[in-house]
Parts: structure tokens; sequence; C-alpha cells
């Protein structure tokens, strides 16, 4: 069995879905789809930025979208088959396209909404990456204003909060980050991603969620925020209003789908993020790029 997975933001980069667009007819009808829905020329700004234009989060997430479904089409031209699918925060959206949960369209204005929705609370917050803890480990170290937004892998966690807060985060970790026997990267974000400072954008997002039109999924479809498979759609839409405020359990998301009999690992999209990410996590099956 095979699993496609799906990046988020940190995988746009100038140039994306260039390729696709150029040798692929249906990866170009969707990305001229994109620019006719959006009203805005995405096109120009994947294949030529400027990357601090892309790199925004309102322009950043209908790029990646567009992109991985563009790659999705390659997969088919490839003959490539999927019984799972999960994808990194953003990602998950395309994921449930690829599972025929949303339509390509839906899809768009759901991570254009979410995107300026979470660009609304721009400069209210930061993340930063910590390397060498677990998830118990690093507890004591935390505070009220900051949570761990994204368990990438057993010792790869990203926390998000308040500026004050990863401040304090860092300060308290400094005599190991000192003897490198803990790394403490801040992220180039412009908010606190998958935390409460999220909540308005979560509002938003909520009655565009439940009224959109959602299908009965081809395939499983593993969630952000529990880490498991599941074919229900009340808990897909349940999972996805709760992801934006919730974390992103990826770690236990890849072992979950190991433990369900994967053998293979594909990533659909632009870059090598998640195969990177895969191998702090497990390193059979191996992660394939498409």
């Amino acid at each position: 069995m095979n699993a496609f997975l799906f990046p988020g933001q940190g995988s746009q980069e100038v140039g994306m879905g260039k390729a696709e667009y150029e040798t692929i007819p249906e990866a170009k009808e969707l990305l001229d789809k994109a620019n006719e829905v959006l009203g805005y020329d995405l096109k120009d700004l994947m294949f030529n930025g400027p990357i601090e234009k892309l790199t925004d989060t309102q322009f950043a997430q209908p790029a990646i979208f567009t992109c991985s479904a563009m790659h999705l089409e390659k997969a088919k031209k490839e003959g490539i088959t999927y019984d799972y699918v999960a994808g990194h925060s953003l990602g998950e959206y395309s994921a449930l396209y690829a599972a025929g949960v949303i339509s390509f369209e839906d899809g768009l204005k759901l991570v254009d909404k979410r995107g300026k929705a979470m660009a609304a609370q721009n400069g209210k917050g930061t993340m930063a990456a910590v390397l060498g803890f677990t998830e118990d480990e690093l507890k004591p170290y935390m505070n009220d204003g900051v949570v761990m937004a994204n368990l990438n892998s057993k010792t790869q966690i990203v926390i998000s909060g308040t500026i004050d807060g990863i401040d304090k985060v860092e300060a308290a970790l400094q005599n190991l980050i000192e003897t490198e026997e803990v790394k403490f990267r801040r992220l180039t974000v412009s908010a606190a991603f998958h935390s409460p400072q999220m909540q308005e954008a979560e509002d938003a997002m909520k009655d565009i969620i439940v009224n959109t039109n959602f299908n009965e999924p081809n395939c499983n479809v593993v969630s952000n925020v529990t880490g498991k498979p599941t074919k229900d759609l009340e808990e897909i839409k349940d999972n996805l209003i709760s992801q934006i405020t919730g974390q992103v359990r990826w770690n236990d998301s890849i072992l979950n789908l190991k433990d369900a009999g994967i053998d293979q690992y594909y990533e659909v999209g632009h870059g090598e993020v998640l195969k990177k990410m895969n191998k702090g996590i497990t390193l059979r099956p191996k992660c394939q790029v498409i």
C-alpha cells in the first residue's frame, strides 16, 4: 500500500510548478483555473516571485495547494496509486482534494480564505524549532504564552506563541543550547500558527468549512490533530477546523501509517521537506518525491 504526503508552508520556492505546467496539460489547466478563481496572477508569482510575496501566508497557501494538485496529476500520469493520504498543516487540504473530499475549486477557495484569516494575525507572535528534546523533556521549559505546535518527529518540535513567551523558552534552554545538547532555531514566520493566537482565524474559518460541500473520501485520510486515519466526514470537518489552533501530530501520523501497513510514502508537491522530516521518524518505508 502507498501513502501520499502533501507538504505545507515552507515548501514554497520561486519556480515551483513550472516544469509540471509546461509538460502536463492537466497541471496547466489547474494553474490556469487557479488564476481565474483567485483573481490575480498566481502563475507569475509561483514562477517569478518575488520570494518575499510568495512566502506571505495569504499567497503561499494557494500556491502550495495548487502546486501539490499539479504534482498529483504527475503521479496519475506515472500510474502511482494511493490508499492513504496525509498533509502537513496546510497540506491537509491537498490531502482532502486527493481523497476526493473537496473539489479543486472549493479547496482553493478554502486555503485562500484560510491564508487571509491567518495573515490578519501577522505580527502577534512567532515560532521556533527545538531539536533534541522529546515532548516530555520540553514540557518543563514551556510557559503560558507558548504551546507545542508541530510534533514533527520524536525530537523535532516546533513551538508557537507570543514573542515574549518564545524568548523565555530560549532563555530557559540557553545552557543546553550553548553545550549543543539542544538546538533552537527561530522560524521565518509572520505569526504564531497552530496556537491559541489563531483563534480568530479558526472562528473565521469554521462556518466556511462547515458550509463547504464535502464528499465521502475515496481513501483513508490522516488528520493532523489526531495523527490517525479516518473516513468519517464529520470527524474530518471537525479536525480541519481545530487544526488551525491545534497541534500537527506529524510523528504520530507517519508511525500510524506505518502500522497500517504502508509499503511506500510519496511526497506529492514541491521540494523534499517531508522526505527529510520522515528520516527523523522512520527509515522504513522510505519516502520518494513526486
